[in-house]
């Protein structure tokens, strides 16, 4: 059996993969599915530019999103809100050029984007300020509801003969038993693992026998607000992105505005000047930000390890561990991929094609 510690996209999505693949899995999450970042994400789908071997992992995991999605709310019997509406670029007149520059670099590199006329915008989002000064349509962004991806997951491993999945299940300790891994729970339940994958984010120090080349993960906090903007005569279809942070659509009239960026911050309790800063970042690009009732607002706290690029491999201390961590906020886009060449790794010791360049593995 093969022990996966975290119950967030990048653990789920790895167990899916392992259960196709005809392995016997267990997933424990300390707390419930999606409880995380995962729970709280914007997960929107949007490759970076650039020629480097991650950027063609993005590229590659955008090509499988649609189909992953569909088999994801076919088998989960959940609609993972998959949209296809792509992203409009805003900017004020004092980052015009920023936006410029951005535009260039998608023209040279030959991606997709329409510049808009401030007439097209109006037309397409009438919501947005009229001090906006310049648009651009990326057809191609996606973006889903990233709670509905990971309970679509936990559901189909949970469906399945070979799957378990077991909330409020945290890991007190790791104990090698001589050819595998024993995962010991706070209430003293032991599950005896040939392979464990750590996939918990921040949520891995403190657990006792940890090996010392597991890489430590330090947070970044994400806070968004989320608003009813069902009020609006024509509410935020696409995903709007602006110098100041983003705008996303989700079904029910909520949007979702964001995105704080606070290293080093791990409180998961913001306070109202947290909530001010989102307010006066929103308005001059969503002039009625605050007359939109706020329904909540929602803070995680991403994984970043080092210099914060992805980190897959297995401990050389305990060679039946392996990790998945610092996906920082990527874990939703790269998830087809790496999971599916973490899976391989993890069950014949070969590195994945696209994975082997840029880490551990």
């Amino acid at each position: 059996m093969i022990v996966v510690i975290g119950g967030g996209i990048a653990g789920l999505s790895v167990a899916y993969e392992l259960l196709q693949r005809g392995t016997q899995v267990t997933v424990v999450e300390a707390k419930t599915i999606a409880s995380g970042a995962s729970g709280v994400a914007t997960s929107y789908l949007e490759p970076r530019l650039g020629n480097t071997a991650m950027r063609a992992i993005e590229r590659e995991a955008m090509r499988r999103w649609e189909d992953y999605a569909a088999t994801l709310s076919s088998i989960g019997s959940t609609d993972v809100g998959f949209r296809r509406e792509g992203q409009i670029k805003v900017t004020l007149a004092e980052n015009l050029k920023r936006l410029e520059k951005d535009l260039d670099a998608r023209e040279a590199q030959e991606a997709q984007f329409k510049r808009l006329s401030m007439t097209e915008l109006n037309a397409l989002e009438p919501a947005l300020s009229s001090d906006i000064v310049a648009a651009a349509h990326l057809p191609d962004v996606r973006w889903v509801t990233g709670r509905h991806v990971c309970q679509a997951l936990a559901t189909a491993i949970g469906n399945h003969d070979n799957g378990t999945v077991l909330e409020e299940f945290p890991v007190a300790a790791l104990e090698h038993n001589g050819t595998g891994v024993n995962v010991v729970g706070s209430d003293g339940t032991q599950l005896r693992a040939s392979k464990t994958i750590i996939s918990t984010g921040i949520g891995e120090p403190g657990i006792e026998g940890m090996p010392d080349d597991v890489p430590q993960s330090r947070p970044v906090r994400g806070v968004n607000l989320v608003l009813d903007q069902s009020s609006l005569e024509k509410p935020i279809t696409h995903l709007i992105k602006h110098h100041r942070g983003n705008m996303c659509p989700r079904a029910g009239g909520e949007l979702i505005v964001g995105t704080t960026y606070e290293a080093g911050e791990s409180s998961l309790d913001p306070g109202p000047d947290v909530v001010e800063f989102l307010y006066q970042n929103a308005e001059p690009i969503l002039p009625t930000v605050r007359q939109l009732p706020l329904l909540r607002v929602t803070a995680g706290l991403r994984s970043k390890v080092g210099d914060g690029n992805l980190r897959l491999g297995r401990s050389a201390q305990m060679p039946s561990l392996y990790y998945s961590l610092s996906h920082g906020g990527a874990g939703y886009l790269r998830a087809p991929v790496i999971a599916a060449e973490l899976a391989d790794f993890v069950l014949t010791g070969e590195p994945g094609k696209l994975t082997h360049e840029h880490t551990h593995l």
